[in-house]
């Protein structure tokens, strides 16, 4: 007979990052890798040093660290970072637990990312202003931020859920997923039961919170923090976006001191 112990309490990412890839990471890495090829080429980004920020499992670590000699690997989880770490092991990567609000990096770099949908999750717009100004502070002059949000256009009018569910050998989930447009928010609860080689059962609840920003918005505070947006484009295809995209993919340089003065006095 099987017994069954239940988390009703775990943090975002704490047990399910060692399934995140399957669940989803695999799925979506060959897009934002293609997002910042072509934006790479694209906006003229050359970078000898980078952090990705939200870093999750590591793997767009593996592509940025094609490019250059000092890369940080930065999240809020020690679970994701324990993964990533198992990914990375054999390049040279810094790995920091830091939260993106209260960004340290040791050295300014010529390129930080942050891509899906991270920032999504910081759920206020002070908090959000906050980590894009820090992003700004940890970058050199005219290195570049590059990075996807979700803006909810097209569910802002309307709520509905959405059921979702996963088996993976030995795991398997049950995702109720709340999407809110008028609160501009969505909500995931993961139900997750691992069956362990002893035959006893693991259940956790996660909850995920996101909040979505609007293009103009974010556009307005990446200027005030003293970041030029160089690029606008749609996540899933990388076509021109627009107000009415739901996933945008994101370039934005930092300034000059000279031009951000020249720029507030105007």
């Amino acid at each position: 007979m099987t017994t069954a112990t239940v988390i009703t309490e775990a943090s975002p990412y704490q047990a399910f990052a060692r399934f995140y890839d399957r669940a989803m990471g695999d799925a979506a890495a060959p897009l934002i890798e293609r997002n910042f090829e072509l934006s790479r080429l694209r906006y003229g980004i050359w970078f000898g040093s980078a952090a990705d920020v939200g870093c999750g499992t590591g793997r767009f670590l593996t592509c940025l660290s094609r490019y250059c000699d000092v890369l940080y690997g930065v999240d809020l989880s020690a679970e994701m970072l324990a993964q990533a770490q198992r990914r990375v092991r054999y390049r040279t990567v810094r790995f920091l637990q830091q939260d993106l609000q209260d960004l340290h990096l040791p050295q300014r770099v010529d390129l930080i990312t942050c891509t899906f949908d991270t920032l999504n999750y910081l759920t206020t717009p002070t908090g959000l202003r906050r980590a894009i100004q820090r992003i700004r502070d940890n970058l050199c002059e005219g290195g570049h931020f590059v990075f996807d949000v979700i803006t909810g256009a097209g569910e802002r009018n309307r709520r509905r859920t959405i059921h979702q569910r996963f088996r993976l050998s030995n795991t398997h989930a049950n995702w109720l997923i709340t999407m809110d447009g008028p609160r501009s928010a969505s909500r995931v609860e993961m139900l997750w039961s691992y069956t362990r080689g002893d035959g006893r059962t693991l259940q956790w609840l996660e909850i995920h919170l996101q909040k979505w920003y609007r293009l103009t918005w974010i556009c307005n505070v990446l200027r005030r923090c003293g970041l030029f947006v160089c690029g606008i484009h749609n996540a899933s295809s990388y076509a021109p976006a627009s107000e009415q995209t739901f996933w945008v993919h994101l370039v934005a340089r930092r300034e000059p001191v000279a031009t951000i003065e020249r720029t507030l006095t105007v």
